[in-house]
């Protein structure tokens, strides 16, 4: 029995990893960039990470004449990266049908550097990103790479990034060398957060001038910006184009007081970002909504068409992370569900049991109408959860009220004595002379 029982186990998991080879398999992505060649030379090692990552796909020229990434109503691939420089988009891509990729729930990772062309910058724009003036770099006369910067202080090792589980599990354990161009986001933004900042002490300018004033400085440069659309579609816009090549994967850093830090984490920012754009990390499932009644007029009802007022239920949720391929069950305290008919007449926080189960009871508002569960849950590097399902509530029936209240409790002994009166009075005049 045990040979026969090793043997399952080993077709099982030949199974499972034939299954999970077709599944990344079916994963397609373009690559286009102004020069194929010099990119397939420079940038080889992140190219070869999506490869072993499951990824399929080409790289093209951007300017390709035959370029498309749609064919009639079916998306040719999957995912997109763009290593964008002065080239214009060519064949049937331009700025709209990207915007249209994204929209269609497809993902994109944009590189850009100083002379990005116009339509990038556009592209860029409408993804709630702005690049800064062609020309301009991002500068740091106090952190920056003595190496290659010595001249212009334009290799800044930028060390301000996100804390964020979901984009870089444990953080980083090194500076980034980034050589590249600022960004910027609004500061009220919805969809967009800044993964990697400038330090206090850097700023945007030219290197091949003196500069008084600078229009980004400080934390308000963006290095690289992540942006999640309201359909969960992720695009990832960088700065720099250099930073995700070999030689920034395998460069050492040295501070301006000539001391080395060691090597640049270039190769595991770079592998955490592409993963969180493309969906590999940070991803939440939810599933088996359901509400019962726990006490009222239909007790244990699942998913009742209809709810009493005053009515005890119950409101629970399955929630689970997917990363790198696994899912495990999600743990937060900060899930929160809302019974809404306009307004909110119940918010409560959701509590789970590690499980991945997250419910509360709650009492139905003393209002009747049309209401529904709402479940809207955003959190920074996480993909949105968003669950609506409608409930009526009605009121009590004519048969359904208490029939002795204890507020009336005086009135019923009014009643009781005018009676008790009445028949008194009555006797007394009927048995007595």
């Amino acid at each position: 029995m045990a040979p026969a029982s090793a043997l399952l186990a080993a077709a099982l998991l030949c199974a499972a990893a034939v299954a999970a080879a077709a599944a990344g398999q079916q994963q397609r992505v373009l690559v286009l960039a102004d020069d194929p060649a010099a990119i397939k030379a420079s940038h080889s090692k992140f190219l070869a990470s999506l490869k072993q990552r499951g990824y399929r796909g080409d790289v093209k020229a951007i300017g390709s004449k035959g370029l498309q990434l749609k064919e009639w109503d079916d998306w040719l691939y999957d995912k997109l990266v763009i290593f964008g420089g002065s080239k214009a988009l060519g064949g049937a891509v331009d700025v709209e049908q990207l915007v249209e990729f994204v929209d269609a729930g497809h993902d994109l990772l944009l590189a850009v550097d100083s002379g990005v062309s116009e339509e990038l910058r556009a592209l860029a724009d409408q993804l709630g990103v702005d690049v800064d003036a062609s020309g301009h770099a991002v500068i740091d006369h106090f952190s920056y790479d003595a190496a290659t910067g010595a001249k212009d202080r334009a290799s800044v090792l930028a060390s301000n990034y996100v804390q964020s589980e979901a984009v870089l599990p444990g953080g980083l354990k090194a500076p980034v060398l980034y050589r590249g161009v600022g960004l910027s986001i609004a500061p009220g933004s919805e969809t967009a957060f800044a993964a990697l900042r400038g330090s206090p002490t850097a700023y945007s300018g030219r290197t091949d001038a003196a500069q008084t004033e600078a229009k980004l400085a400080g934390p308000a440069i963006t290095l690289v910006a992540l942006v999640q659309l309201r359909n969960n579609a992720r695009v990832a816009v960088a700065g720099s184009v250099d930073m995700l090549s070999d030689a920034a994967f395998a460069a050492e850093a040295t501070d301006r007081n000539n001391k080395n830090l060691g090597r640049v984490a270039n190769e595991a920012f770079c592998s955490a970002i592409s993963k969180w754009a493309f969906q590999e990390r940070g991803v939440l499932r939810a599933s088996n909504l359901s509400h019962r009644v726990v006490s009222g007029a239909h007790p244990g009802a699942v998913k009742p068409e209809r709810y009493r007022i005053n009515d005890e239920v119950e409101f629970s949720v399955e929630i689970r992370e997917c990363a790198d391929g696994a899912c495990k069950p999600f743990k937060a305290s900060d899930v929160q569900v809302e019974l809404v008919m306009l307004d909110p007449y119940v918010r409560t926080t959701l509590s789970h049991d590690d499980a991945g189960r997250f419910s509360t009871q709650v009492k139905v508002p003393d209002s009747y109408g049309v209401f529904k569960w709402v479940l809207d849950y955003r959190r920074l590097g996480y993909s949105y959860i968003e669950l609506t399902e409608t409930v009526p509530i009605r009121p009590f029936k004519h048969n359904e009220y208490e029939r002795f209240i204890v507020q009336a409790y005086p009135y019923y002994t009014s009643i009781a004595s005018m009676m008790a009166g009445f028949l008194a009075v009555g006797a007394f005049f009927l048995w007595t002379k």
